[in-house]
């Protein structure tokens, strides 16, 4: 018996999965059902693993199914088995979710600091709910205010939660490009925003 016979690349179900990632490739959307089919439960529980949230794990499940679908020609079957690429692929994006919801975080509570730093922290009064819808308002007004670019990439990135990497390739742009829009619209909303709230 050939010794190269017992390797795992050779192994019928690897060799099945790397036929099938290939076909995906191409556009194949009965290999993509049955690649599916195969892995959707191992995906979840993966996802679910890291996430410990329902309605976020079916999120993340259906966004790593779009990636399975768009790079499936970026599998390369000297660096692993398909199971640990897709394994790592919703891994990965599980972690990409945990890290947007913290910055989002970080984001409301930067503007929540700036806002009530002059503040006694009780119940919001009528007239406090008032004021904070003002601010919404303005914020609001202010994000209109921005280059379409600058407003898309700080939509991308703040409120649907994307990475900046995502961000990058989702409008296929340089990254250094994507991050300087970020930080140049998030200037510009401060300049803006900051004498109203003054």
């Amino acid at each position: 018996m050939n010794a190269t016979e017992t390797t795992p690349e050779l192994d019928p179900s690897v060799i099945e999965d790397i036929r099938l990632l290939k076909r995906i490739a191409e556009r194949d959307s009965a290999s993509f059902q049955i690649f599916y089919k195969k892995y959707s439960g191992l995906i979840f529980a993966s996802i679910s693993n890291v996430l410990n949230d329902h309605h976020d794990t079916e999120d993340v499940m259906q966004e790593v199914l779009v990636q399975v679908w768009n790079k499936a020609h970026l599998y390369e079957p000297r660096k692993g088995k398909p199971l640990t690429w897709l394994t790592t692929l919703a891994r990965n994006r599980a972690i990409d979710r945990i890290r947007s919801k913290q910055r989002r975080s970080r984001l409301n509570d930067d503007f929540e600091t700036e806002n009530k730093k002059d503040q006694y922290e009780f119940e919001p009064s009528g007239h406090e709910n008032l004021e904070t819808k003002e601010r919404d308002t303005i914020l609001h007004s202010a994000v209109s205010r921005l280059t379409d670019d600058q407003r898309e990439a700080i939509e991308l990135t703040y409120f649907s939660g994307l990475t900046q990497a995502e961000v990058a390739e989702r409008l296929h742009e340089p990254l250094g490009t994507i991050k300087a829009r970020i930080r140049r619209g998030v200037n510009r909303l401060e300049t803006l925003v900051k004498p109203r709230l003054a």
